[in-house]
């Protein structure tokens, strides 16, 4: 193995251990606070699902980076199985889908539409938001399904019977599974974010000085709302181009860009993840805290 994949393969490793570590904490604070409070919020409890799903997502990875180590190719049979992969798919999709519900949350919760249906979903968003978790998890079971089917192939090398036998990957059906999995949770990103957008404008438009219902400090949160999910749309399409790019790397056998793409992936979970902390007041003070005491406790052993 080449020193450069060598350092491709750390690099990767070190950020899917960045991700555990961020998602595990995300994860930890908030079910501590909801112990301490006895009560949860709908934002809070989608975060939590995200740190989840990105945590199992994660960990799944971590067999991929161990084969690649080890010099196997994930297209071999023993390296990766048709249910492993089956359930990484899955776990993409469910977490492009979980993300999409906590941008229409955003959405919903920050924007104002004189349309009844809307100020109806308004009202009930949070009572709503587990049934639309439960039933992104089945679409994305369902979504992920056919990826164990129709992506890999057996051939055999030698073309006798006792040849070794490798997993060919079809390329086109690759891409088709990702796309139909992906679009529909990117394209209710992009509308979510046009409609804040909107619904800034309009504000904006409409203000008349210092009679304006609509203050600075709401503008603001339109604008935060806004780049964060900019950011998760930009980590999106980071995500299905390296997807695409990844199947790309396996047909054409060039390993350098199959590490790219790799890294991608986990990057795209462990930043938006840091973006979540640096967004959330609570969840930064407390990693504050933790890191404070961390270094508390390091410099009492110096000094001991």
């Amino acid at each position: 193995m080449y020193t450069e994949e060598l350092v491709s393969l750390f690099v990767s490793f070190l950020t899917v251990i960045i991700g555990l570590l961020i998602n595990g904490f995300i994860v930890l604070v908030n079910l501590f606070w909801w112990l301490k409070r006895q009560t949860i919020q709908t934002i809070d409890v989608l975060i939590t699902g995200l740190g989840l799903v990105r945590i199992a997502l994660l960990s799944m990875y971590t067999q991929d980076i161990y084969h690649l180590i080890s010099g196997r190719s994930v297209i071999q049979i023993d390296a990766l199985p048709d249910y492993v992969f089956t359930s990484i798919v899955c776990m993409n999709f469910c977490n492009l889908w979980w993300g999409s519900v906590l941008c229409v949350f955003y959405c919903v919760k920050i924007t104002t539409y004189n349309n009844r249906l809307f100020m109806r979903l308004k009202m009930n968003i949070s009572k709503l938001v587990p049934w639309l978790l439960l039933i992104s998890l089945v679409i994305s079971f369902l979504s992920s399904l056919p990826s164990g089917w129709v992506i890999f192939s057996i051939d055999v090398v030698n073309g006798t019977g006792n040849g070794n036998e490798t997993m060919e990957i079809n390329v086109v059906n690759m891409f088709l599974i990702s796309f139909a999995g992906s679009i529909i949770p990117f394209m209710i990103v992009c509308v979510s974010i046009y409609l804040i957008i909107l619904s800034l404008l309009r504000h904006t438009r409409n203000m008349s000085g210092r009679d304006s219902g609509f203050s600075d400090a709401q503008r603001d949160i339109h604008l935060s709302f806004i780049r964060s999910m900019i950011s998760f749309l930009l980590f999106n399409a980071l995500y299905f181009v390296a997807g695409t790019m990844y199947a790309l790397s396996e047909h054409l056998k060039i390993p350098a860009l199959r590490s790219f793409c790799n890294f991608c992936n986990y990057a795209y979970i462990s930043l938006h993840s840091i973006y979540f902390i640096i967004n959330n007041q609570e969840l930064k003070n407390s990693l504050l805290v933790v890191c404070s005491c961390t270094w508390l406790g390091s410099l009492k052993k110096q000094t001991l």
